[in-house]
């Protein structure tokens, strides 16, 4: 989330789950968890939106859904894949919100290599090292800035002096870009601009890849993938949902991108009853956080101001 929208935390409110045409819910057993925010589902139903409850596990939340989507545990990433192939395909993206409000039209350095190409690594890769080269995927035409936050390196500490905030380094601003220099193709049609790069890495999830690795029959994923296009675009809007079902695997990070490059492409995110609605296993640790009562975060997830560090809320602001 902090990598897609800037912070980690949800860009959406449970009350706003009302306005929704469609609500995934993935990786949460919400109706049982979190009952007394799961009535806003159900004015959302009642209003004749559809709920899909996407799972391994059948429970009260899948009891309610209009669809119920069984899926190997861990597979997450290939169901995910599959509809962003699947909306990429057959060109169900809202076009004037990928291009406006997306960096789909970006061109990225001619030097990014994909997994494919990499034996499964990712861009920049040195061995030698075990570090990434960020100007491999930079942007074309600029300076890969160097990461905000501190991090460990080898055992090492870098930008100590930044604020840091347990993986919400980039506070509520994200990394700043140099949006000026950056080239665009708005016909979406260059081969180093982010969409067609998107669209080469997904094309390899197909329905059946997904049969094979996550156990969904080809029908009831074509029946997800019609739901959750027919219900986004200029109209209408669908909502995500997830919770520590996601959170909890090693690879939850990509389950979340996944589902933040699904609500991009549709159009879904900064508009009533769309967005992520990033859960915690029961309500009182998400009301503990967003509140928040944690010693390390400030209201809006902002990392602590440091003793020493910042003299005074200029130097806050601008660590």
């Amino acid at each position: 989330m902090g990598a897609s929208f800037g912070r980690g935390g949800a860009t959406t409110f449970q009350q706003d789950l009302q306005n929704s045409d469609c609500i995934v819910i993935q990786g949460s057993n919400m109706a049982e968890c979190h009952p007394v925010g799961f009535q806003w589902v159900m004015e959302a139903k009642a209003r004749g939106a559809t709920l899909i409850h996407v799972d391994p596990r059948f429970t009260r939340t899948s009891a309610m859904a209009d669809m119920y989507v069984p899926l190997r545990a861990g597979s997450d990433i290939a169901f995910l894949g599959a509809i962003v192939n699947y909306i990429l395909s057959n060109e169900k993206y809202f076009r004037e919100y990928v291009v406006s409000y997306t960096n789909a039209a970006t061109l990225v350095s001619q030097d990014f290599q994909d997994t494919d190409e990499l034996d499964g690594l990712f861009s920049g890769y040195d061995t030698e090292t075990a570090t990434y080269d960020p100007t491999t995927w930079a942007y074309e035409g600029m300076q890969a800035a160097a990461a905000a936050g501190s991090r460990l390196v080898r055992g090492k500490r870098t930008n100590p002096e930044k604020s840091s905030a347990g993986g919400h380094e980039l506070g509520a601003r994200g990394a700043s870009l140099e949006h000026s220099v950056v080239q665009r193709d708005e016909t979406l049609q260059h081969p180093h601009c982010v969409f067609q790069i998107l669209k080469r890495h997904y094309a390899r999830y197909t329905p059946e890849l997904v049969e094979h690795v996550c156990g969904v029959p080809p029908d009831l994923f074509a029946k997800v993938c019609e739901a959750v296009t027919a219900n986004s675009g200029r109209q209408r809007t669908t909502a995500w949902v997830y919770s520590v079902g996601w959170t909890q695997h090693s690879v939850g990070v990509q389950y979340i991108r996944g589902a933040a490059i699904i609500q991009l492409l549709l159009g879904n995110m900064g508009r009533p009853g769309g967005g992520i609605l990033a859960l915690r296993g029961h309500a009182s640790i998400q009301g503990s956080t967003d509140i928040p009562t944690l010693f390390d975060l400030l209201p809006g997830y902002l990392p602590m101001p440091r003793a020493g560090v910042h003299g005074n809320l200029d130097d806050y602001l601008d660590s």
